[in-house]
This record gives C-alpha cells, sequence and structure tokens, in this order.
C-alpha cells in the first residue's frame, strides 16, 4: 500500500504541476503583447538617471585617456633617448701608431 500512496501522491504532484504550469502559460501569452511597452516605459523613465552617469564615465574616460598613453609609451621613449648616439669629439683610438 506504501507504494500505491507513493504513485498517487507522485501523480497529483505532477497534476498540480502541470495545472500551474499552464496557468504561467496562459499569463505569458496574454501579458506578452505589453512586453515590449512596458520595457520601453522603463527605459524612459530611467534615462534621465543614466545621463549623468554617461557624462561622468565620459569624463573619467577622456582624464584617463592621456595618463594610459604616457603609461604605455613612456618606456619606448626612454629607449629611444638611450640609443642615440652622443655626438661630440671623437675618441681618440686606441691603437696608435708609434712614431
Amino acid at each position: 500500500m506504501d507504494a500505491e500512496s507513493r504513485a498517487i501522491s507522485r501523480a497529483e504532484v505532477v497534476d498540480e504541476v502541470s495545472k500551474w504550469g499552464v496557468g504561467g502559460g496562459i499569463l505569458l501569452i496574454a501579458l506578452f503583447p505589453l512586453a515590449l511597452p512596458i520595457l520601453i516605459l522603463t527605459l524612459v523613465a530611467l534615462l534621465p538617471l543614466a545621463v549623468p552617469l554617461i557624462a561622468i564615465g565620459l569624463l573619467a574616460g577622456v582624464l584617463a585617456l592621456p595618463v594610459m598613453l604616457i603609461r604605455k609609451l613612456g618606456p619606448s621613449v626612454g629607449k629611444l633617448r638611450r640609443s642615440r648616439p652622443r655626438r661630440g669629439p671623437e675618441p681618440a683610438p686606441r691603437h696608435a701608431a708609434k712614431i
């Protein structure tokens, strides 16, 4: 009898879940045409909050760009300065001919 009560309770659970699933599907289908207008209205309502954040982000990007370029190009400029030949008096030859 225990196995039969488990089978019945499983069947009841499956039946109840399917009823809830069908009900949820009906609601989703009924509300689907409203989804796009609700999303658009939400974006329009949040736009005033997003404008200052976008402005702050752009300002931070403009300020960070030169710093990043200097950090990136700094070592290569230092190498170029070190590799330049120095102009000055030519050194005397090491093996000077004796007269």
